[in-house]
């Protein structure tokens, strides 16, 4: 079977760790818009350039931008088999503007408020691959990534961030998640626990 699947779910829920367990026991890349885009400007590609001016000028990439790289990177040869999508699309806009496809599975993993903000608060990105370490498993500011980058502390990472990026998922992706459910492609997965107890529910939802 393929598997295209979406992940969604608030900061904080373990998406991203969930996406790159998945895309291993699938053998399909996780991707992640913020990367993807990131990747696009590295490469100097036509839309990479287009995306390179528009941030250089201060300005958002526009819904309609992020699908077109999102549809160049799902043409690539190692995702004609499946994909897992980390966090997009976040809003009924970016729902419209992906047409180009449908996922076979949309996974909600669903966390209360208090627990994306107690894990978000020792949180440590990488500066350079976006992977995630939390200081509460030990990790350091500093501490080298396996790419070679290094994990910081996201400036956006304040507990008054986090409960301004958790009440837009509250307005704006909720919402949207009905129109997948619609679709007969929403499971929702309790994401409270350890890294393996939520891996072996979604692996259920998944029947693999």
């Amino acid at each position: 079977m393929t598997y295209k699947i979406i992940l969604l779910g608030p900061q904080g829920s373990g998406k991203g760790t969930q996406a790159q367990i998945l895309s291993k026991k699938l053998n399909v890349p996780a991707l992640a818009m913020g990367q993807l885009l990131r990747d696009e400007v590295a490469a100097g590609s036509d839309v990479g350039l287009k995306v390179d001016g528009i941030l250089k000028s201060g300005n958002l990439v526009s819904d309609e931008v992020a699908a077109e790289v999102l549809q160049a990177r799902l043409s690539r040869p190692d995702a004609v088999n499946g994909y897992v999508l980390d966090g997009y699309p976040r809003n009924l806009k970016q729902y419209a503007a992906f047409t180009f496809d449908a996922p076979t599975h949309v996974i909600v993993i669903e966390v209360p408020r208090e627990e994306s903000l107690r894990r978000l608060g020792g949180r440590l990105t990488c500066s350079s691959c976006g992977a995630v370490a939390s200081t509460k498993d030990g990790a350091k500011e500093g501490d080298a990534c396996a790419c070679g980058g290094k994990f910081v502390r996201r400036d956006d990472d304040t507990e008054a961030a986090i409960n301004r990026r958790l009440d837009i998922y509250d307005n704006d992706t909720t919402p949207m998640l009905g129109k997948f459910e619609e679709k007969g492609v929403l499971v929702r997965v309790d994401g409270v626990g350890s890294v393996e107890e939520v891996r072996e529910r979604i692996m259920e939802k998944l029947a693999i």
